[in-house]
């Protein structure tokens, strides 16, 4: 994903970074609701999946949500 257009319409854009990158769900709740109606949700978490990003909520999930989605990627890719 080359074009990075949609950081100009995500939601967090111009917010305080520090809310997305916590430790654990319950100190990420702040991120996940900003997330939960943002309209670039989805190249956001390519984005992060593709730069294999370890730390912080992108894209609607946390990092541990997103390395369980990359599991299961793998799995049905076989």
């Amino acid at each position: 994903m080359n074009d990075r257009g949609w950081i100009e319409r995500a939601n967090c854009r111009g917010g305080d970074p520090d809310v997305f990158f916590v430790r654990g769900t319950t100190h990420a709740r702040a991120a996940l609701r900003l997330c939960q109606d943002c309209p670039v949700q989805e190249p956001c978490l390519e984005y992060a999946l593709e730069q294999e990003i370890d730390f912080g909520v992108w894209g609607g999930l946390t990092e541990r949500q997103r390395r369980s989605l990359q599991r299961r990627r793998l799995a049905r890719a076989g």
